[in-house]
């Protein structure tokens, strides 16, 4: 090889290597480029994840701020349904105690009712021990009732049936002075005289001015009619007046 050969040679080297470095510089810087534009991303991203970072805040505080009166709200909310709990539970005692009291007034009224039905019903049914049992009880509960003169005139029957004078006509003398001027007095007037006729003392002069004034004050009753059939036996028939004796004729004069 000759010597300009070897001197080319050389500088072919060093411009292959000039050539590699400045490539090397160029794909570096553009590396460089690459790096600054990603930090400069990086940073706008920061600045942006800042802003939302304390948009966030806010919210949260916002929030914080909504769920304290939230909770406000809900703690008065339920102050006020306990309050409104315990008006319930009055006014429903309240009602129950109105709707407890209106029954036992419906039982009450009604009370009566049946004690003189199931009375009469017995009765009725030939039970007269039941029916004076009955007819007792509901004038001892309620000797002013709507029903207690009849109480006390078919008290007098069941007696009457059972063959308890006496106490038959007690219970039709409590008719005709305990109710005067009720539906039953010609009724018990009968039946206090009838009564009296079956005690072993002798009542027929009182027998008689009761079964009179049944006659004279209920004329047209059937209480007048059988009241003229006792009367008719126990009064004997008139008398008929004595004839006066014949008047002797005056003797003729000679």
């Amino acid at each position: 090889m000759s010597l300009k050969h070897l001197l080319i040679l050389p500088a072919c080297l060093l411009a292959a290597g000039c050539v590699a470095t400045q490539q090397d510089m160029l794909q570096m810087q553009s590396q460089m480029d690459d790096l600054n534009t990603s930090l400069t991303n990086m940073q706008k991203n920061q600045a942006e994840l800042a802003v939302k970072m304390e948009d966030l805040s806010r919210n949260l505080n916002s929030s914080s701020e909504s769920m304290k009166d939230i909770s406000g709200q809900m703690d008065r909310l339920t102050s006020r349904l306990d309050e409104i709990d315990v008006s319930m539970n009055k006014r429903v005692n309240a009602i129950g105690q109105t709707i407890r009291k209106q029954q036992e007034e419906v039982q009450t009224s009604l009370l009566p009712a049946k004690i003189y039905n199931d009375a009469n019903t017995a009765f009725l049914n030939n039970n007269f021990d039941g029916a004076a049992a009955g007819f007792k009880t509901y004038l001892s509960k309620f000797p002013g009732g709507e029903m207690a003169e009849s109480a006390y005139f078919q008290l007098g029957e069941s007696l009457y049936l059972k063959e308890r004078w006496n106490e038959a006509a007690l219970a039709y003398a409590n008719v005709l002075e305990k109710f005067p001027k009720g539906n039953r007095v010609a009724a018990a007037r009968l039946k206090y005289a009838m009564a009296l006729l079956k005690l072993p003392e002798d009542k027929k002069g009182e027998a008689l001015k009761y079964l009179q004034s049944v006659v004279k004050d209920f004329p047209q009753s059937q209480e007048a009619k059988t009241a003229r059939d006792y009367i008719a036996r126990l009064t004997p028939p008139a008398k008929a007046p004595a004839k006066a004796p014949a008047k002797k004729a005056p003797a003729k004069k000679g």
